[in-house]
C-alpha cells in the first residue's frame, strides 16, 4: 500500500513536495500507472495543505439540500479546496469548496449537484478554529454502500480482498494526493472522517465493531499513519439502527484516536434517514469540532513503496500459485445413497455426480450431525455440534450464546478477502441472515411447483397424516424449476470477472418434497422394473422404546401406513418420484460444473458437495428424515481440491460435514476459528485411506446421539438404552447386538466417543 507523510522543506532526502526523493518516484510510478484522468486546474500553488479524508454512504456524500442555503452559504470558500470522486461522477481536479460536491440518486448532471455533504459544515468549524489553514478534502463517498461488502477493508497488502468501495476510495486518495504534487503543492493528512451505517442496520454490534475497526486500521496503514485522527458519526436514530449506532460508540469509546459525533437533536428530510441542510451543517460542525480535540499524529515512518495498482478492466482473475483458491460449495436437499457412485440403488441415474466422483475424493462413510435440514446446515456452517449451538431442530429458538457468536463460514471468509455469494438452500432459511453475503440470489419457490391436482396425503388423510409425501410429473419449459434457475446464476457468476477470491455456495432443493420434477425427468426411468428398497417388515421389534416412539407416535397415521393404504402402487411412484428428483439435481449439478470447467477459474477452485443428511423410503418403518440410523444420518461428500493426489479415489473413513469447515480452512491456508469442533481432513485428500480415528457423531434430539465408525453404528439414547449394529455382516441395520455382552467393549469405545465429542470445548485430538 502507499504512505504519505507531512512534508518537512529542510529535512535531510526530503522534497519540497513532501515526499522522499525516493518514495516521490514510487508513489508517481504508480499514479502513471493507474492513469487517472483528472484534471490539473489550479486553485493556489506551492502552498501547504491539510488533508482531511472523507468516506461513507448518503448522509456523507450529502443528501442537504442547496437550495436551504443562503447565499452567503453557497459561495466556494476561499481557504478550503475539495477533491470528490464518486466513480461515475468527479470534480475536475481540485476545486474551491462549495457545495453540491454530492450525487443523488438519479442524478445525471454535471456538477455541482443540488445536493451537499458534511464537509460544509466541517470546513466551516475548521477553519473558525484555524483561520490560517488551508483545508484540502478527499471525499469518496457513495450512497447505499455497505461496510459488510463494498467498504470491505480486508487484508493488508492484498487488494483482492478488499471491497470495490473500498478499493476505490484508495485510488481517489492516490489521484488527489498525485495532483496536489503535480501543482507544487506540499499536505500533510490530518484525519479521517467515517459516516456510515444506514445500510448495515441489521449487523450485530460485534460484528459492525469489528468492521468499523479493521477499516479504521487499514486506512490508517494504507496511508501510513498508525495513529491517524478519525472521527466516527452516529446515524439518525429512527429505532431501527441501534446496534450500528451502539457499535460506532463502541468503537470510538475504545480508542484515544478515535472521537465520536452523535446525530442527536438532527432533522431528517425524509422519513429517519436523510439529514436536512440544517442538520448537515450541524453534523459537519461536530465533525471539525471532534477533529479538533484528538491527539495529532506522533508517528514518522518512511514511506514503502506503493502496491496498489488498479486490474485491468474486464480481465479475468487468473489463479497463480500464490492466489487463495475459489470454493465453489454446492449442497443438495434430502439426497441419500440413491446415486450411482455409492450404489445406494441401482436405477440411479446420476453421470454428473458420478464423475464429479471420478475427479475427487468421494466420501462414502460420511454423516451429517443432525438428520434435519436446519440444524444440520447450522453445524457444518458454524463448525460446532449441536450440544454447543443448542440446535437439534429447524428453529433457532433454542440457539445458545455460542451460536450467536459463532463465525459463520461464510462471514469468515468475507473478513478473509472472499467474495462471498450464495442462492437456494444454504442454511433452512436459504441464505440465513443476509448480512453473512456479499451477494444473494433471486427468491424462487424453493421446493418447486406443488402438484397440479393438489399433494396427495393432504387430500387423502388431512391432518392425521403429517407426512406429505406426494409427486407429480410437471408440464413446465426447461428452465422454469427453481433448482434450474439456481443452476442458471451460477454459471452466470461463473462467467463473471473477479478481482478476489471467491466462495460461491448453491444450494438444490430437489429431492425434498413435493417430489415434483418436469416429465422428460420421469421419463428417464421404467417404473414397473424399478428396484424397491429393501424393508424388513418387523425392523422396530429390537429398538428400544424411544425409537420406536419417534417412528410411530409422530401423528395419528403414520408415513408407512399411509403409503399403504393410499394405492398398492403409491411406494412404487414415490420411488420414481425420488429418482427423477435425484436426476434433476444431477442434470443442475452437471450444468454448473461444466461451466467451471471452461472457466478461468477452473485449475484454482475447491468443489464440495454434500447433501445435508439422508432419507428414508420406508426403511425402519419409516418414511423421510430425522432418524439415527443410516438411511437418515449418511450424507453424499465429494471433494476436488486441486491437486489433490487422492482425486479420483474413495475414502471409506467415517468424516462428518462439521468436518468441512476447518478443511477449507486448512486448504485455504488458513487459521480456523477456535471455536470450531471438527477436524480438517485435508490429509484424507492426499492419501484417502490414511489415518483418520476419529468417528461421526449424530444427535437426533438432547441426550439422544448416534456414532458411525468405519464398521459400527452405536445408538445411546437419554434413558440410557442402546443399539448396536455390525455393517460387515448387517449393512441395513436390521439386527441390533447391544445386548450382547460380547460387545460391551464396542459400545464403551464407541460411548466414550459420545461423551468426548459433545463436551462444548473440545480437547485437542
Amino acid at each position: 500500500m502507499f504512505q504519505i507523510a507531512a512534508s518537512q522543506a529542510n529535512q535531510k532526502n526530503v522534497s519540497r513536495y513532501g515526499f522522499s526523493a525516493i518514495a516521490l518516484r514510487s508513489v508517481l510510478g504508480v499514479f502513471m500507472v493507474v492513469a487517472f484522468a483528472f484534471g490539473s486546474q489550479s486553485t493556489c500553488v506551492g502552498e501547504h495543505f491539510e488533508v482531511y479524508l472523507l468516506a461513507g454512504q448518503s448522509n456523507m456524500d450529502g443528501r442537504g439540500s442547496v437550495s436551504d442555503l443562503s447565499a452567503q452559504q453557497r459561495k466556494p470558500m476561499g481557504q478550503a479546496i475539495i477533491f470528490y470522486r464518486n466513480v461515475s461522477i468527479a470534480s475536475d481536479g481540485w476545486q474551491p469548496l462549495q457545495p453540491g460536491f454530492s450525487r443523488p440518486p438519479k442524478f445525471k448532471g454535471d456538477l455541482p449537484a443540488p445536493t451537499f455533504g458534511l464537509e460544509i459544515g466541517f470546513a466551516q468549524s475548521m477553519l473558525k478554529s484555524q483561520p490560517n489553514t488551508k483545508l484540502a478534502l478527499i471525499k469518496g463517498s457513495k450512497g447505499g454502500t455497505n461496510l459488510r461488502a463494498d467498504w470491505k477493508a480486508g487484508v493488508k497488502g492484498d487488494k483482492k480482498s478488499q471491497g470495490p468501495q473500498y478499493r476505490d476510495f484508495v485510488k481517489t486518495i492516490q489521484a488527489a494526493t498525485a495532483e496536489l504534487t503535480k501543482r507544487g503543492d506540499t499536505f500533510t493528512i490530518r484525519g479521517l472522517l467515517w459516516h456510515q451505517g444506514e445500510s448495515d442496520s441489521k449487523s450485530s454490534v460485534k460484528l459492525y465493531s469489528s468492521r468499523l475497526e479493521n477499516l479504521i486500521e487499514r486506512i490508517r496503514e494504507d496511508v501510513g499513519i498508525p495513529d491517524l485522527p478519525v472521527v466516527v458519526g452516529e446515524v439518525f436514530d429512527n429505532g431501527k439502527r441501534d446496534n450500528v449506532r451502539q457499535a460506532t460508540q463502541n468503537v470510538a469509546i475504545s480508542s484515544s484516536t478515535v472521537g465520536l459525533v452523535t446525530s442527536e437533536g438532527t432533522t431528517t428530510w425524509d422519513p429517519g434517514t436523510h439529514f436536512d441542510a440544517a442538520s448537515q451543517l450541524l453534523m459537519g460542525n461536530r465533525y471539525g469540532k471532534q477533529m479538533l480535540k484528538l491527539p495529532k499524529p506522533t508517528s514518522k515512518q518512511t514511506p514503502p513503496v506503493p502496491t496498489i495498482v488498479p486490474s485491468k478492466s474486464g480481465s479475468a482473475s487468473k489463479p497463480s500459485g500464490q492466489q487463495r483458491p475459489n470454493i465453489l460449495f454446492i449442497t443438495v436437499d434430502d439426497l441419500n445413497d440413491w446415486v450411482g457412485c455409492l450404489g445406494g440403488n441401482p436405477d440411479a441415474q446420476t453421470p454428473n455426480l458420478d464423475r464429479l466422483a471420478g475427479q475427487s475424493v468421494l466420501f462414502n462413510n460420511a454423516h451429517c450431525q443432525v438428520a434435519l435440514c436446519s440444524a444440520s446446515r447450522e453445524s457444518f456452517m458454524t463448525g460446532m455440534y449441536p450440544s454447543k449451538t443448542g440446535i437439534y431442530g429447524n428453529s433457532l429458538k433454542s440457539a445458545t450464546e455460542a451460536y450467536i457468536n459463532a463465525k459463520h463460514l461464510p462471514v469468515w471468509l468475507g473478513e478473509h478477502g472472499y467474495r462471498t455469494m450464495c442462492m437456494g438452500k444454504i442454511y433452512h432459511k436459504d441464505h440465513g441472515k443476509r448480512t453473512r453475503w456479499d451477494e444473494v440470489g433471486p427468491k424462487t419457490l424453493r421446493w418447486g411447483p406443488e402438484p397440479p391436482e393438489g399433494r396427495q396425503f393432504i387430500k387423502r388423510f388431512g391432518k392425521d397424516a403429517k407426512d406429505s409425501l406426494a409427486w407429480a410429473a410437471l408440464d413446465i419449459e426447461v428452465g422454469g424449476m427453481p433448482d434450474e434457475k439456481i443452476a442458471a446464476w451460477g454459471i452466470e457468476k461463473l462467467e463473471r470477472d473477479y478481482d478476489q477470491p471467491f466462495f460461491l455456495a448453491l444450494g438444490f432443493y430437489k429431492p425434498h418434497v413435493p417430489m415434483t420434477a418436469p416429465k422428460r425427468y420421469f421419463e428417464q426411468f421404467d417404473r414397473d422394473n424399478l428396484t424397491m428398497p429393501k424393508v424388513l417388515e418387523n425392523d422396530l421389534d429390537d429398538v428400544p422404546e424411544i425409537g420406536r416412539k419417534w417412528v410411530l407416535e409422530r401423528q395419528k397415521i403414520i408415513a408407512e401406513d399411509a403409503v399403504k393404504q393410499y394405492s398398492p402402487t403409491y411406494r412404487r411412484e414415490l420411488v420414481h418420484a425420488y429418482h427423477a428428483c435425484v436426476a434433476l439435481v444431477d442434470d443442475c449439478v452437471g450444468q454448473v460444473l461444466e461451466q467451471l470447467d471452461k472457466s478461468p477459474y477452473a485449475d484454482n477452485t475447491i468443489v464440495i458437495l454434500c447433501s445435508d443428511h439422508g432419507w428414508h423410503l420406508g426403511e425402519k418403518n419409516h418414511w423421510r428424515k430425522w432418524m439415527p440410523w443410516e438411511e437418515s444420518t449418511r450424507s453424499l461428500m465429494i471433494v476436488r481440491a486441486p491437486g489433490a493426489p487422492g482425486n479420483g479415489s474413495v475414502s471409506g473413513r467415517t468424516v462428518g460435514l462439521i468436518d468441512i469447515y476447518p478443511t477449507i480452512a486448512d486448504l485455504c491456508k488458513l487459521k480456523a476459528p477456535r471455536a470450531l469442533q471438527g477436524e480438517s481432513f485435508r490429509r484424507l485428500l492426499e492419501n484417502p485411506e490414511g489415518s483418520w480415528k476419529r468417528p461421526a457423531m449424530t444427535s437426533t434430539t438432547e441426550g439422544n446421539h448416534t456414532v458411525r465408525s468405519d464398521r459400527y453404528r452405536y445408538i445411546r439414547y437419554s434413558d440410557g438404552s442402546e443399539e448396536l449394529y455390525d455393517h460387515e455382516t448387517d449393512p441395513h441395520e436390521w439386527h441390533n447386538l447391544a445386548k450382547d455382552p460380547a460387545n460391551q467393549s464396542i459400545k464403551q469405545q464407541h460411548g466414550q466417543w459420545i461423551d468426548r465429542l459433545n463436551r462444548v470445548k473440545v480437547e485437542a485430538e
